[in-house]
């Protein structure tokens, strides 16, 4: 009987977030978790920085900075 090759194919899953994870809990289940998804897609993780603020932020003051990492998030979207 002669081989065969089965290409599969893997959806590919990206999640894009402002800021770095912290907590080491947090990142613990999160490899765990890209560990058991790898056998049926591809996950990727990208922290794009947060853009610094002070603690008591303005309404406006709070949208131009939701806005500037709004605009780092689309640059890592094709």
């Amino acid at each position: 009987m002669g081989a065969f090759f089965v290409e599969e194919d893997y959806m590919n899953i990206a999640i894009i977030s402002a800021g770095k994870l912290k907590e080491k809990y947090l990142k613990l289940g999160i490899d765990e978790y890209s560990k058991r998804l790898s056998r049926y897609t591809k996950l990727n993780i990208i922290e794009v920085p947060d853009e610094k603020a002070p603690e008591n932020l303005s309404q406006a003051e709070e949208e131009i900075v939701k806005n500037k990492e709004g605009e780092n998030i689309l640059k890592h979207i094709k």
